[in-house]
């Protein structure tokens, strides 16, 4: 079930040139967040958790006006090893806003792309990016209260990256629960 919607990605490990290649499609079925019964959808790309990425900077595709089934067509990539997408955990994290003049952007949702069985990761692997076949991710919201994990992490006081992982899933979670 896609409550809060969907995206629809390719993607592809370009082995010879260690390059992660992402293509942002559209989105569909999107919850209307503005007064006027729209959104102005927009997608950031991050590549998590963080402290596999160090030097990777998040990317942003183009605001949407007025747009509940946005087509982003758009292509992105990110110079990562096979070695850090081979990580555990290692993901693409697509996170979708409806961007917002005067207020923070709200949340309208967000989904992940594990990257430890790509499509080229194996350098034996042949690409015909023609033939690599789109993938539809359905949106999720995170949860406001009950995450076990996020209740343990919080708890790391000394650990910097887990408070900041911490203060973005809570601010992710606020964001979700005002829209």
């Amino acid at each position: 079930m896609e409550k809060y919607g969907a995206v629809t990605v390719k993607v592809v490990y370009y082995h010879s040139e260690q390059k992660l290649h992402v293509e942002i499609l559209n989105a569909v079925n999107l919850i209307p967040l503005d007064s006027n019964g729209s959104s102005d959808p927009f997608i950031q790309l991050t590549m998590e958790p963080r402290h596999t990425f160090p030097a990777v900077e998040a990317r942003t595709t183009q605001c949407k006006k007025n747009d509940l089934h946005p087509l982003f067509d758009e292509v992105f990539e990110f110079l990562v090893s096979p070695e850090q997408c081979e990580q555990e955990g290692a993901c693409l994290l697509l996170t979708v806003f409806d961007y917002d003049t005067l207020r923070s952007n709200d949340l309208e949702g967000e989904a992940f792309i594990a990257l430890h069985n790509l499509p080229g990761l194996k350098e034996e692997d042949e690409i015909d990016l023609y033939r690599i076949t789109q993938t539809r991710l359905p949106l999720i919201h995170p949860k406001p209260r009950g995450d076990q994990l996020l209740q343990l992490l919080e708890g790391r006081k000394g650990d910097r990256e887990a408070q900041a992982f911490v203060k973005i899933r809570k601010q992710r979670a606020k964001q979700s629960k005002e829209a």
